[in-house]
This record gives structure tokens, sequence and C-alpha cells, in this order.
């Protein structure tokens, strides 16, 4: 049937409290020890979670703007020791000395033509070298002829000093040409290449004033011994540099020029600081330096090493036109990452990110957001949350470069992920912290509540032995109290231990009633059926398909007792069931009732006999020289027994008042034959009969009243022989 809807409502209402009920009170006294532990914790946590958060933002924000601060600083001493240094090179005696010489040894080869085997070897170079280099760089092919120097002195000296080696000429201090050039080279250049060692730059020029024609570099690109005014190197950036000082430059500045493609580098962004030579009060001419995109990158990454800034931040410069001027972090650790990275992102084009791969740099490559660097160029220095070039979530500060000339910025920035990380890390330790803590307190609170709980504990544990039964014979309980057991409890348990000795006294004189039952049992019924009536077996019927039952009717008691002599009666009765009793245990035979006069009993209900037959009829005739023996005595008695052989139901009933009985035809035909026979008399049915041995003494009779065949048993014919 289905349940009814509020019935299983209030069921589900219920289930709550019944679970609650059955908390036990050691685990409840650990919740609650637990629960205003964890609410400590809980506030505890979280003022330590805002304060440490604070901590971290205020730790990461100086630590940010301070490698900012020292970056930015760094790039300022830089550029503006490099235009120092070069204001001191341009004032030296000894350069515009060597300005001039190296001018005048330059139209001494200018008189000359070179030769055709220069030609031939510098023509070639630009053919297999330089103009492939540049295609492969811009994506789009690149005339030799377009780069070619004009200049017989150039021929020359670029055929001498860059084509050698391969293109690295310019390392030789002299080619061995003879020439007065390489004379004058040979004594300069190791102090040049020093100077620029030492100040990082990738090339040093002199450059004469009449023609600015570059008379020495120390690099010897494809720009070396060529006019900036006239041929393939006029348009660049170096020589609008030059050109920008006019036909009266001041004397003592230096005048930059940022980063852009420079040819002769192979397109590579360079930037460059040039500063006029006088002598004498005269213009001798310029010294200038070119220097790469790796000096400023080495700066803004520490020279590659990024441990300050963690796993995600860096530090690069961007100029006003929103190109980076130094190489970003990613694409220095993993390019071809780095290139995936921005592509996916959108924040460089096809071309840009190809000229990447190709040269190798980011600068004047990878833009930057407008609005970041027109606020890093125009406002204080100071952090914002802002997207990067990427496309990540960075803190990013910003500090404009104060260098004169160029509008620089340089941004430092950190993942916001990478800022939550330490965050994260306190919340996971303080998280581990909590669950041990909450671990300790849990074992500690469960102990304390199983200590306290303790003599609850044992007092419970003799209720149980109440209910169960145990030890209540000896009246005592199973363990005693702890010394420091509170009163209360103390208290419970003497009452609980009075209890039990009473149960003690009550159960000792229960028990000495079972024991009277028992022994009257055993008095009463067979030994099988009376374990089975102390087992507590009430109503036990078995179906014994084969046994023979014996009915003896005793006879001589009544005229005792009317004679008066009711003792002597009783006792004779009593000394006859007695014998008896030890002949049909004696024979295999169980009694099965006595009343009044008759005396019943049966063998084959416990316990099975093939002879049950002849062991029944052996017994009553024990059982006739018995009362014959008492009759010598002077005790008029005397016997009929009927014995008959057939199905028997045989077992306990009654309930609390156990009965141990037999019934069926076959115990009423052998009552019937009992009744109907002559005084010590034995009269056997036809079933009996059949199963005797020849060794009894038989008279086989026909019944009068019902016309069934009986017999007659006199003795055995062989005297002395016993069943067994």
């Amino acid at each position: 049937m289905t349940e009814p809807g509020s019935s299983r409502l209030a069921r589900l209402r219920a289930a709550p409290g019944r679970i609650a009920r059955n908390i036990s009170v050691a685990t409840r006294l650990s919740l609650v020890v637990l629960l205003v532990a964890l609410v400590s914790l809980v506030i505890t946590a979280a003022v330590g979670l805002a304060r440490g958060g604070e901590i971290t933002d205020e730790l990461l924000l100086a630590r940010t703007t301070s490698i900012g601060a020292s970056r930015a600083d760094q790039v300022e001493l830089y550029i503006g020791g490099l235009e120092r240094a070069l204001i001191s090179q341009a004032i030296s005696p000894g350069t515009a000395q060597a300005i001039d010489e190296l001018a005048d040894a330059y139209r001494e080869l200018q008189s000359e033509a070179p030769s055709g085997s220069d030609r031939s070897a510098l023509e070639e170079y630009y053919v297999e070298t330089v103009a492939p280099s540049l295609s492969a760089v811009r994506g789009r092919p690149v005339a030799a002829a377009s780069l070619f120097p004009r200049d017989p002195a150039a021929i020359h000296l670029q055929a001498n000093y860059i084509v050698p080696d391969g293109g690295d000429g310019g390392l030789l201090n002299d080619a061995g040409d003879g020439s007065r050039w390489s004379e004058l080279h040979s004594a300069i250049n190791q102090s040049a290449l020093a100077f620029a060692t030492r100040f990082g730059v990738d090339d040093l020029y002199l450059i004469e004033p009449e023609q600015q024609t570059i008379v020495y570099s120390t690099a010897k690109d494809i720009d070396f011994a060529t006019s900036l005014l006239t041929g393939s190197q006029s348009g660049t950036a170096l020589a609008a540099l030059i050109s920008s000082f006019g036909p009266d430059p001041e004397p003592g500045v230096a005048v930059i020029e940022d980063f852009t493609s420079y040819t002769a580098a192979g397109d590579e962004p360079s930037l460059f600081i040039a500063s006029p030579v006088f002598a004498n009060g005269a213009l001798a001419g310029f010294a200038a330096i070119r220097i790469g995109p790796d000096r400023i990158s080495s700066i803004t990454t520490d020279d590659g090493s990024w441990e300050a800034l963690g796993d995600t931040g860096e530090t690069y410069v961007v100029a006003g036109d929103s190109l980076m001027r130094s190489d970003a972090r990613g694409f220095i650790e993993d390019e071809s990452s780095y290139l995936s990275a921005v592509t996916a992102a959108g924040t460089a084009t096809e071309s840009q990110t190809a000229s990447m791969a190709m040269l190798g740099t980011t600068v004047l490559l990878q833009p930057i957001d407008d609005q970041d660097v027109a606020r890093a160029l125009d406002e204080e220095p100071g952090f914002v949350d802002s997207t990067n070039y990427l496309g990540a979530d960075v803190l990013q500060a910003r500090r404009a470069l104060d260098i004169e000339g160029l509008e620089w910025a340089l941004l430092t920035e950190v993942e916001l992920q990478e800022l939550d990380a330490p965050i994260e890390e306190f919340v996971r330790n303080l998280l581990i912290a909590i669950a041990l803590f909450l671990v300790a307190v849990t074992f500690i609170a469960v102990r304390w509540a199983d200590r306290l709980l303790q003599p609850l504990r044992i007092i419970s544990t003799k209720l149980r032995a109440v209910r169960a039964g145990d030890r209540i014979e000896k009246g005592v309980s199973s363990a005693a109290l702890p010394a420091n057991s509170p009163t209360e409890f103390v208290g419970l348990a003497g009452d609980i231990d009075t209890m039990l000795e009473t149960l003690a006294a009550r159960y000792a004189a229960a028990t000495e009633r079972a024991a009277e039952r028992r022994r009257l049992l055993r008095q009463i019924l067979p030994p099988q059926a009376a374990q089975r009536a102390e087992a507590g077996e009430e109503n036990v019927v078995d179906q014994v398909a084969q046994a023979t039952v014996v009915v003896l009717v005793i006879g001589g008691l009544g005229s005792l007792m009317r004679a008066g002599s009711t003792d002597e009666a009783r006792a004779l009765l009593d000394r006859v069931v007695e014998e008896t009793d030890a002949l049909a245990k004696q024979r295999g035979l169980e009694r099965i009732r006595l009343t009044g006069d008759a005396y019943v009993a049966a063998c084959g209900t416990i316990r099975p006999h093939i002879d049950h037959a002849a062991r029944a009829v052996s017994f009553v005739l024990d059982v006739r020289d018995l009362v014959a023996d008492l009759g010598d005595d002077g005790q008029v008695i005397s016997m009929k027994v009927g014995v008959d052989s057939g199905p028997v139901t045989v077992g306990l009933t009654g309930g609390s008042g156990l009965v141990y009985d037999a019934w069926g035809t076959t115990v009423q035909r052998a009552a019937d034959l009992a009744r109907r026979s002559s005084w010590n008399e034995v009269t056997v049915s036809t079933e009996v009969r059949t199963q005797l041995p020849t060794r009894f003494a038989i008279e086989d009779r026909i019944d009068v009243v019902d016309g069934r065949g009986t017999a007659i048993v006199s003795g055995r014919a062989i005297e002395g022989e016993a069943v067994r």
C-alpha cells in the first residue's frame, strides 16, 4: 500500500531527531569543543588573511616599484654615460688628429683605381652575402648593386677589411695592403676597440666633415668608408643625425637618434649618438657610436636574470611610437612560444612576427597599448591594473625616462595571477595548519570526552549487564569507577550495585526453584524427555512408525487400603514402581506414565530397537517374576498385562504443566488387552506374536470381544535366557 503523503512527511521531519538521539554524549562534547575551536580559527584566519593580503600587496608594490625605478635609473645612466664618454672622446685632440690623418689617407686611396681583384671580391660578397641577408629580413628581393659603394677608396678598404674571413675582416688591425690608411688604422684600432668594449657599443665611427665620409669604424659594416651625403648610406639614420648638426655645430654636445632599422647592420634596430670634433676651434669631423637592442635589453632583463620579478614579471622600454625599445622576456626565454602567444593575442601582425623571427628581437616590432604608453609618458610614476601585450592581466608600474632626445618610458609588470600566488600559498598553508590543528583538537577533545565520560560508560556497562543477565548471580559490577570520578557518577554506581545485589538474591532463588523443577522432571519423565523439557520445549510430539507398548495393571493394592494399610499399600506401590523402572531401563523400555494402578511403558519410542517386541515381552515376564516374589512375602498382589506393537505418537504436552504421554491405537489396544487379561496373565497382540522368537512359550487365542487374534505368553522356553 502506498504510504500517505502526510505520514511520509512526518517521518522525514522526525528523521533528524532520531539521528540526534543516536549521537553519544562523548561525541556531542567533542563536537562542541571542535566547533568552538573552528569558530576561533575562522575568525583568526579571516583577520590573518586580510592583513596578510595587505602586507603582501604592499611588499609586491614596493618590490616592483623598487625594481622598476632601479632599471629606469640604469637605462638613464647608461645612455647618459654613453653621451659623456662620446663627448670626452670627441674633445680629445687625438680624435681630431686621427680624423684628419685618416681623411688624408682616404683621399690618397681615392685617387687610385681599385684593383680588379678587390672589386670582384667585394661584388661577390655583396651578391652572395649582403643582398640575400637583407632580402630574407625584408621579405623581398634586394639588389646588391643598390648597396655597392661607388668610391675607389671605399671599394679598396671594404675589400681588404670586410671581405676577408667571410666578412669578418673588420677584426684586422692591418690588412697588409701597404697603404697609409692601414698604417694609421693599426695605430688607433686597439684603443678604439677598447672604448667600444668598455662602453658596450656595437660600432664607433670617425667621420670627416666635408663629405661626411666614415673614415674609421670598429665594426666595419657596409657603411664603412662610405659617404653619408651621397651613395647608399645617404638616407640612413646616422646620415640624418650628422646632418642635424648643421654647418656650425656646438662643441661639447651629444645628439641622440632613437632606434631605427639600419641597413648597414642588416636592418637591425640601432640607436646612434654623435658629437662634433673640433681642432683649434675648427670643425674636424664627428665621432658617433651605434648600439643595438641587446645593450638596453641587458639592463632591463638584468642580463637575462628575472629572479627578482618572479616567473612572469619583466621590465621593458617603450617609446612614444608605442613600440618596444628592449626585448620582451618571453621572446628571450622561448622565441617560438612567444611568437605563437602574440599571434594568438593579436598584438602583432604577421609581418612583425616574421621580422622578429628573422632579426631576433622585438625592438621596433612589438606594439604596446597606446594608452599605456601615453599615460606612462605623461603621468607621474604609479601603479595600474592593465592588460599587457600578451593579453594577460598584470599589475603595471610606469615611469617616463629622463633622456634628452628620447621619448621613452619604462614599464615594469607582473601578472596578477602570480601576485595572487603568495596569498594563495598563504591560504593553502593556513588551511593545512588549520586542518592539523583541528585534527589535534579533535584528538584531544575525544580523549577528554572519553576520560570525562568513562564513569558513565562503566555505569552503562553495568546496566547492560543487568539487561543481559550477566553477573547478576554475583551481585557486583564488572568494573570499578576511577578514583577521581564525579560524585554524581559514584552515587549512581552505588545505586546500581545495590540493585544488582537485590537481583542476585532473586536470581539465586529462581535458580533453586529451577533446579527443583529439573529434579522433579527427571523423576517423572524419561531422561531424553526430561532433557527436552529442561531445554524449554513445551509441546514436542514425535511419530514413531513401529514400537511396542506395555500396559501393566497392578492388582491387590485396593484390598490393602481397605484393610487400613494405606501406608503399607503406598510403600508397596513405590517399591513395585521403583523396581519396575529398573527392569524397564535394563530391557531398554521407557516409562510413559503411571496413573492409578496402571503402569504404561514402551520400547522403541525414544531409542529405536529392532527387537522391541521381544524386549517388551521379556520385561513383562521379569515384572511378573517381581510380583510373584513380592507375593511370597505375604503381600498379595497380582498383575494383568497387555502388549501391542504398531505406530505410536509420543511427546510432551501441557504447556507450563508438562505431561509426557503416548497416544494412538497401539496404546489403546495394549490397555484393552490388559483389562481383558486374567490376573498374572500376559496377553499379546498378533502383531507382537509374529515378532517374538521361538524361545518364548506362547499360546494362541482369539479375543472374544473383537475377534482379533491374541496370544498368551506363559514364559520363556529356555529358562534364564535374557533379551538384551
